[in-house]
């Protein structure tokens, strides 16, 4: 029999390293292809994908966005005998909850997936929960409940800028103010459920009697409540911070106010599909979502990182929980209990406003 030499064996454990400890695409089979149903603006997850992409070689990312984080649920659950999808990425965390609640999502190990983050992050008085105990859903970004104003138009007609939600309800604003039908957005549903938090049964319906009185008109159209500030048509609106700051970076005259009373949290997350058939990559995606890397990306496109220190590199906006923590009185986190509790009452009063 043939020895071998100490060379050889040498070269044959030094193969074995490179095999084991090999790049970690290769070495964990993080390869091949990863389909991602996401609901988050295509800019913000493309550049994702092309980051994941660039650190997992041999993998290719398709970024599915059926409609929404709705319509996501709903192909999800069409496809639970057969699943098309790896990872369902943004969407408001109470989506998540749904999807969690139908067996959608995946249980995942925490420890595993997010070994440094807190269950929840503390911030302006409040604790945001960034993933369930199960791990089905993590959160990666928020944006917060604020109101935005064009300031050149309010200047125009020698308004000041509201600092309170129940500045809303002063008559100085009537015809001034443009807000979209919770009935159709989930983002005025729970500015609603906030206020309720806020101001309590009696004072949230007194308080809406007024700002009612002041809407121009309620638009089904999200998008249109920031465009139409945007462009001055109407100076004044309430919704997510991160809309006003896209239309702030494209040069608009926008900027928004975290209200005394409280801003509100709007917390986007991510998770795991039930029976997804690469089930390691889309660990790894998740990972990368929640890494430091992963968090500058959110920042870059407007979200507010959940982990500390994390600075954008594509605009000068500060956006960080260190920032937060300095600049906003309070933060208020929408109880999804208390939502569905209120959810016919909300509709029955927004009907009787809308259809006025």
């Amino acid at each position: 029999m043939k020895r071998l030499s100490s060379f050889g064996s040498a070269a044959i454990i030094l193969t074995l390293l490179a095999f084991l400890l090999g790049s970690p695409a290769v070495a964990q089979g993080l390869s091949g292809r990863l389909v991602v149903y996401s609901a988050a603006p295509l800019d913000l997850a493309e550049s994702l994908k092309r980051a994941f992409e660039a650190a997992h070689p041999g993998t290719t990312v398709e970024i599915v966005n059926p409609g929404g984080a709705e319509a996501i649920i709903a192909k999800l659950a069409a496809e639970r005998a057969n699943p098309q999808a790896d990872v369902f990425h943004s969407g408001a965390v109470f989506e998540f909850l749904v999807a969690a609640k139908l067996g959608l999502l995946a249980r995942t190990n925490p420890a595993d997936l997010a070994p440094d983050l807190p269950a929840a992050l503390e911030i302006g008085g409040a604790q945001i929960p960034l993933y369930d105990q199960e791990g089905r859903w993590y959160v990666w970004g928020y944006s917060l409940g604020v109101i935005g104003y064009n300031q050149r138009r309010l200047e125009q007609l020698g308004l000041p800028v509201p600092r309170r939600w129940q500045d809303l309800a002063d008559p100085r604003y009537r015809g001034q103010i443009v807000f979209n039908m919770p009935q159709q957005s989930s983002s005025a549903f729970n500015t609603l459920v906030a206020h309720y938090q806020l101001f309590g049964e009696d004072g949230v319906w007194e308080l809406w009697d007024a700002i009612d009185r002041n809407i121009a008109f309620y638009t089904p159209s999200t998008g249109a409540l920031y465009s139409l500030v945007a462009r001055g048509e109407v100076p004044i609106s309430f919704g997510t911070a991160r809309n006003y700051y896209v239309n702030r970076a494209e040069g608009h005259a926008v900027d928004v106010v975290y209200p005394e009373e409280g801003a509100w949290v709007f917390a986007t997350g991510v998770g795991i599909v039930e029976g997804a058939k690469n089930r390691a990559l889309a660990e790894a995606f998740v990972r990368f979502v929640l890494s430091h890397e992963g968090q500058v990306l959110a920042a870059n496109h407007f979200q507010n990182p959940v982990r500390k220190g994390i600075q954008a590199t594509a605009h000068g906006l500060d956006l960080s929980v260190e920032h937060v923590e300095r600049t906003v009185p309070r933060i208020v986190v929408v109880d999804s209990e208390l939502a569905e509790e209120l959810r016919e009452e909300v509709m029955r009063r927004f009907d009787r406003y809308t259809n006025r």
